[in-house]
């Protein structure tokens, strides 16, 4: 576990879920559907308090998105709603993030990304902060990145692993177009690690040029640590 103290947050409301528990994905979903970043931001703080961070992403905030997605999807909720939430869920964890370490700079370093036309972002979010609290130095790229400015980026760079991210099924292609063209580069760039995860990959073991299909972040962070990276190496204190 992380033994950092977490950031101050503004106060908030008192605000109990229905059945006390704050730390429920449905809590937490209908906090960021209402676009209550602050009350969504303490809840998340109050769980990194007591259990590590890729717990509490995986088992909280992930069911969370996932109920926010699958609503809009019933149409339950309009798709106004579901970018509310997600952008006060990017809101709510840039108020948690790890506080940054010199070493970082120094350390390994992982470039995040999600392939062009792919827009939901906030699993390389949770993905770069489980990551940082590791100790890996995180370039995240966020969304809608064309595969050729990609490996552009990643072969201008000293880079140790990159990580992709879909949120539907509906961009398997152009996430496999993204592998294919690391993969086709040569060189150093086309033996980087790489893992690729996101809801969009849910249905799939394993995807041809990726190192792993991630189903969790404790997948990536698994991955992440059994990189054998060298006297550098990652400080997990």
């Amino acid at each position: 576990m992380n033994d950092s103290p977490m950031p101050e947050l503004p106060q908030v409301p008192g605000q109990v879920a229905p059945d006390g528990n704050i730390a429920a994905p449905e809590f937490l979903a209908s906090l960021l559907a209402d676009g209550n970043d602050d009350m969504a931001a303490w809840v998340i703080s109050q769980a990194l308090s007591e259990r590590p961070r890729v717990e509490v992403y995986d088992e909280v905030v992930r069911p969370a998105m996932e109920l926010v997605g699958t609503r809009w999807q019933e149409g339950q909720w309009s798709i106004s709603v579901e970018h509310l939430a997600s952008v006060a869920l990017n809101q709510a964890l840039s108020r948690v993030r790890p506080p940054e370490k010199p070493e970082w700079r120094i350390g390994p370093t992982a470039v995040l990304a999600a392939p062009e036309m792919e827009q939901h972002v906030a699993g390389l979010a949770c993905l770069a902060q489980v990551l940082a609290d590791d100790g890996w130095h995180v370039e995240n790229l966020g969304a809608n990145v064309p595969a050729d400015d990609l490996v552009s980026f990643i072969s201008a760079r000293d880079v140790d692993l990159v990580a992709l991210s879909i949120g539907t099924a509906d961009r398997l292609e152009t996430l496999r177009r993204a592998v294919d063209a690391i993969r086709a580069q040569g060189g150093g760039v086309a033996e980087l690690p790489l893992m690729v995860g996101g809801r969009g990959v849910a249905a799939i073991a394993e995807l041809a040029g990726a190192s792993l299909v991630c189903h969790s972040l404790a997948d990536a962070q698994q991955f992440a640590r059994s990189l054998s990276l060298g006297p550098g190496d990652v400080d997990r204190s």
